[in-house]
């Protein structure tokens, strides 16, 4: 029979392995998800920065991706051509380039 303080060692190591493991996984998906908008827009996000310029766009029909500091793309709704760029979380300048 195991003493109560060889089993609570290794139960502590099994947590703590454990914790790690999670932590580890946590940071990596938060990586992820701040990349991956920098790399595609949605369609739906870039539409919503145009209309809050005043501007119309019901939905976007082509995107290309311009630059990537600032995010720069060039958009084409089905009401005009748009460069939209992006330098922050709320900073967004839309210009009409048709």
């Amino acid at each position: 029979m195991k003493s109560r303080t060889t089993t609570n060692r290794s139960s502590g190591r099994r947590q703590w392995h454990s914790s790690i493991a999670v932590a580890t996984l946590g940071v990596l998906a938060v990586g992820w998800l701040t990349v991956v908008p920098a790399q595609d827009m949605a369609n739906g996000t870039l539409a919503g920065a145009i209309r809050s310029s005043n501007q119309p766009c019901d939905r976007v029909l082509e995107k290309e991706r311009v630059s990537e500091k600032p995010a720069i793309w060039r958009v084409r709704c089905n009401s005009g051509h748009y460069e939209v760029t992006m330098t922050g979380d709320t900073a967004t300048a839309v210009v009409s380039i048709d």
